[in-house]
């Protein structure tokens, strides 16, 4: 089912806000702090083409990365019908904050909006399951905000298998059904293939397995995205990949017949993998690289981007993202 056609209500992704730390780790350097060896640090950066991650520094304190929102005025907080906006979080584990402290509820208190909870059941694609859940409530217009924060607690959460290093970022999407959208949510196609459901605890059978069958499981997702969308590979100006490593995308690109040039993959090497942050950041990112105002987007002719991840568990997700018009969309950036 595709999300919207052309005489429907189509969900907008009306505005972003990316907020990173401005601290960076230079892997070869400082490579214990990612819990990992000089020579590892090398192979990451040489075969997997990490270079720089971004950390929170020490001594400042998690909630200044935890509690950033989207911009919102007063006139903001509630929709069209007098709802109150909903606040979604798609963060791949818990937001630990001290006994008794909810990051949800102190941000909607904050700014009068409706929490409904966290959603990281789907791992590194929560944030396209976030989207599926909005997308399929266009029966009761709303309007949302997504809210993620990823942190790495600690050393041993920065490096996962050898594979891809963690940065810390915190990322917010305010969302919205409408007849005028911003960025249309052309589509959204979740998989899951549940032969590899223990995800980071199966054993090395299952770890060899999973490689040999993820060319399979992202081409599935990517082209049943599209086949909702009703677009084709070739009408895709950019593919915004979750930033696992290079090494990954150059086959998979290979395999899809994608010129690398049209993979946003820049992030790979200076931010690393921000989990379910990677899809908001190559977004915001890619706008400020391609989208014009001396040639804005149209519908007719809009910047059109297709955002791939896949999440422990055998969790695969796509999605295309259609750039409609400039006019109005917020793209907030800031460092801390």
């Amino acid at each position: 089912m595709r999300i919207e056609d052309n005489n429907s209500v189509a969900l907008s992704i009306d505005a972003i806000r990316v907020v990173r730390p401005k601290k960076k780790l230079v892997l070869v350097d400082d490579f214990d702090a990612v819990h990992c060896t000089s020579f590892n640090a090398h192979i990451l950066k040489k075969m997997m083409g990490i270079e720089t991650v971004n950390v929170l520094p020490e001594g400042v304190p998690h909630d200044a990365l935890m509690m950033p929102l989207v911009s919102l005025s007063d006139a903001q907080t509630y929709d069209e019908f007098g709802n109150d906006v909903e606040l979604r979080s798609a963060n791949t584990g818990a937001m630990r904050a001290q006994f008794g402290h909810s990051v949800d509820r102190t941000l909607a208190r904050i700014h009068n909006l409706t929490p409904l909870g966290l959603s990281n059941a789907n791992r590194c694609v929560s944030l396209f399951k976030q989207l599926d859940m909005i997308a399929r409530s266009a029966a009761a217009p709303r309007q949302y905000c997504i809210h993620n924060t990823e942190l790495a607690f600690s050393k041993d959460m920065r490096i996962t298998r050898g594979l891809s290093v963690q940065g810390d970022s915190n990322t917010s999407l305010r969302l919205s059904h409408t007849d005028d959208p911003k960025i249309r949510v052309s589509s959204v196609h979740l998989h899951y293939d549940r032969r590899f459901a223990r995800g980071i605890w199966g054993d090395n059978v299952e770890t060899k397995t999973y490689e040999e069958n993820y060319r399979q499981n992202m081409h599935q997702v990517i082209h049943r995205a599209l086949d909702k969308a009703g677009v084709t590979l070739s009408q895709i100006d950019h593919l915004l990949p979750h930033n696992i490593n290079i090494k990954s995308w150059r086959f998979l690109c290979q395999s899809l017949d994608v010129s690398e040039s049209r993979l946003f993959s820049r992030n790979i090497q200076t931010e690393g993998h921000c989990f379910c942050n990677d899809m908001v950041i190559n977004l915001s990112d890619a706008l400020e690289a391609f989208a014009h105002e001396d040639t804005p987007p149209t519908a007719e002719n809009p910047l059109r981007f297709l955002a791939v991840a896949a999440g422990a568990g055998g969790m695969f997700g796509a999605c295309v993202l259609d750039v409609i018009q400039l006019e109005g969309l917020r793209n907030e950036r800031h460092a801390i």
